[in-house]
């Protein structure tokens, strides 16, 4: 039995938003970047880095506003949460 309490809840809507907020952004980035293939590749890099960037300032925010924190919970929801893309991109 998965015994599930409100700190698992919170530290899978942390591990969620660590993933879905940069990927978002990174993907406005990306509708709004350059037309050329020098400069698109320049804003999909730097968009990337950014975005792992984001992705980890995220999560150590998330350790240091909420001390009871379940880790196993945050990065489980994380993987899942960037495997979904792939199940999204798959599936229309």
């Amino acid at each position: 039995m998965l015994l599930v309490s409100p700190n698992h809840a919170q530290s899978a809507a942390w591990g969620f938003v660590a993933v879905a907020l940069p990927s978002t952004l990174f993907a406005a980035r990306l509708a709004l970047g350059s037309k050329t293939p020098i400069g698109g590749t320049f804003v999909f890099l730097t968009g990337e880095f950014l975005k792992v960037g984001a992705t980890i300032a995220i999560m150590f925010v998330a350790s240091q506003v909420d001390p009871n924190i379940v880790w196993w919970s945050l990065i489980l929801t994380a993987v899942v949460t960037l495997k979904s893309y792939f199940l999204a991109f798959f599936l229309r």
